[in-house]
């Protein structure tokens, strides 16, 4: 049985739409943030659903922190400004509350199976270029064996990047890797996250990998190249 936890209110529709896709979904219900976070530690749900208003940024850094769950950020209306804040506090998804219920439960079906490794992945070897390692198996990313911190959208790029090293990923083929379908609508969200991971990178202690925008394209790891040099998203 999945576990879904709704932060604030009834989300009526939302509920609605996440039962008829699962019949055996348990809905769990938290009206405050301190109240989230409690169900979080004692259920584990495996898909959390934010109410985005004062303090759901916060709450959002702090489940991402605790909790490997599905995080989705739903708002009555589409903000940039929410999108790029829920994109730096981990978040999964960001979308609507009137999105149709059956696009709601096929991003949130999505977001499930791009944060489920699946056997083969468990079995990859590790990804390897200059002294940055990706691991699938144990899901870390290490320079010289010391681990960066990160999210789990920023580990699949970088894993992706660093199994092709040295050759351009287009941003098409990126935004399809993590958003499937919906990949068009996250054209901020990849500008974001590689701008997250090319500074993570770059404060590695002794990192001798950057990433490389090719203008109009995409972007690749190399080994060595100008670290110093800015680089736009």
């Amino acid at each position: 049985m999945s576990a879904l936890l709704v932060h604030r209110g009834s989300l009526t529709d939302i509920v609605c739409a996440l039962q008829l896709g699962w019949a055996s979904i348990e809905i769990l219900h938290a009206r405050t943030s301190s109240e989230a976070l409690r169900v979080v530690e004692a259920c584990r749900p495996e898909i959390v659903v934010i109410d985005m208003r004062e303090g759901s940024i916060d709450l959002a850094r702090e489940i991402r922190r605790r909790s490997n769950a599905v995080v989705v950020a739903v708002s009555p209306l589409y903000r940039e400004s929410e999108l790029i804040a829920a994109v730096e506090a981990g978040c999964d998804d960001y979308m609507q509350i009137t999105v149709s219920a059956p696009t709601f439960v096929a991003r949130v079906r999505a977001a499930l199976r791009r944060v489920t490794p699946t056997g083969a992945e468990q079995a990859a070897v590790v990804a390897a270029c200059g002294n940055l390692e990706v691991d699938p198996a144990g899901y870390e990313a290490r320079v010289r064996g010391r681990p960066l911190n990160l999210t789990a959208k920023e580990f699949e790029l970088l894993l992706h990047l660093a199994r092709h090293s040295g050759q351009v990923a287009r941003h098409e083929s990126l935004s399809r890797l993590i958003w499937g379908d919906d990949s068009d609508l996250y054209g901020p969200w990849l500008r974001k996250y590689i701008q997250h991971l090319r500074q993570k990178l770059a404060e590695a202690p002794h990192s001798d990998v950057s990433i490389v925008t090719v203008p109009r394209v995409g972007y690749k790891l190399v080994n060595g190249g100008n670290r110093n040099l800015p680089q736009t998203a």
